[in-house]
């Protein structure tokens, strides 16, 4: 009889360290200057400025952000950024099995990535036929250099 009290007892301490047992929230939080610039994180797109996602693995993530107008003109700069995104010290192997299975309590990890966007100049179009044409022989180059 005490064996089986004692057993229970040891069920019901187990079960409760599995229901009430931890895990980690994971995000990360795109901000930028001008507000609503949109924004891709690895080529999907994550919405507009600031914006916050869920994410599953660490790793390095592409980042683009780009501002346009009402008329689907760019306003600023296009940037790409690949940022590393480092797990904690809780994450790595073998503590993760104790933040993500055994604590208690739920973790929070956001990281929060802030790029100061910067404004075009509108170009005349003398200057756009240049870079046009600087571009296309660029590329007309590129297709005749033999590769080594």
């Amino acid at each position: 009889m005490i064996k089986t009290i004692r057993y229970f007892h040891f069920l019901a301490i187990f079960a409760i360290i599995f229901v009430s047992a931890g895990c980690v929230t994971r995000t990360i939080t795109v901000k930028t200057n001008p507000d609503n610039a949109l924004v891709y994180i690895d080529d999907k797109l994550a919405g507009e400025s600031p914006v916050t996602i869920p994410f599953t693995y660490y790793g390095t993530r592409k980042i683009m952000i780009e501002k346009r107008d009402e008329d689907g003109r760019l306003t600023h700069e296009r940037a790409t950024v690949f940022e590393k995104i480092k797990a904690p010290v809780y994450e790595v192997f073998p503590l993760d099995f104790f933040s993500e299975v055994l604590w208690p309590g739920k973790l929070k990890d956001d990281h929060v990535l802030n790029y100061d966007l910067v404004k075009l100049e509108p170009l005349s179009r003398k200057e756009q036929q240049e870079k046009v044409i600087k571009n296309a022989e660029e590329l007309r180059q590129r297709v005749y250099a033999p590769d080594f």
